[in-house]
């Protein structure tokens, strides 16, 4: 559930609004049901109970499997969960090797750079905890780590990802996205790209398990950083 296309940055997660784009949907993409419905940036003027009241209409008549959120923290997805009989099953968040905020706020607990970390504490955890996939948008960084890198920290990583794709004998793209699934979460990457080329780069990241060891995880983080952790 995106803005309103008339209204841009208005959210509306209204139950009828809800209803009423998941109707345009089904008309758009030509079906009868869609797999997972994800509710686009919280509004803050949404009632829970209505919300939960929507969804649970639309998966009665069978017109969506499941639901799930983005870019929601820990309290926000709890508290639409406790309206609904339904498990949120998605967290659609940005999250690669060049944002790392989600990673980053679970290690600089009890240093000052915590303070300047910025992403909603817990919510990694909480979607460990509570069985939520974590997506990922935006994986590949815009292709920092690929062919368009602009800082020294990223012609370094790019040079590191390189290498590592060489001696795997896959694509500078797999490298990246494998750091994400190699993390406990087994983020799933959400590839944006229109590019068939790109996509057909990061193939072994669908078909392959992580081959990144311990070691080679952390290269790849302390290098995007360029600064050694705390």
């Amino acid at each position: 559930m995106l803005a309103r296309d008339d209204r841009p940055g208005l959210y509306d997660l209204r139950g009828a609004s809800i209803v009423r784009r998941v109707e345009e949907s089904l008309t758009r993409l030509r079906t009868d049901v869609l797999d997972t419905l994800l509710l686009h940036r919280p509004d803050p003027l949404a009632d829970p109970e209505d919300v939960a009241d929507a969804l649970h209409s639309l998966h009665e008549q069978g017109l969506v499997r499941r639901f799930g959120v983005s870019n929601m923290n820990a309290p926000q997805i709890a508290r639409l969960q406790a309206h609904l009989s339904l498990p949120l099953a998605v967290d659609q968040l940005e999250m690669s090797l060049a944002r790392r905020d989600w990673l980053e706020d679970g290690v600089l607990v009890n240093t000052p750079a915590s303070a300047a970390n910025g992403f909603p504490t817990g919510t990694v955890e909480h979607c460990l905890a509570h069985g939520i996939a974590l997506q990922a948008w935006a994986p590949l960084a815009q292709g920092r780590f690929t062919g368009r890198q602009e800082t020294e920290e990223e012609h370094a990583t790019a040079a590191l990802v390189t290498r590592l794709a060489e001696a795997r004998d896959t694509t500078p793209e797999t490298i990246v996205l494998w750091w994400l699934q190699r993390h406990p979460a087994r983020v799933v990457p959400v590839i944006g790209t229109t590019s068939p080329s790109r996509i057909r780069s990061c193939r072994d990241a669908a078909t392959t398990d992580p081959r990144l060891t311990h070691e080679e995880w952390y290269d790849l983080w302390i290098t995007a950083r360029g600064l050694p952790l705390p």
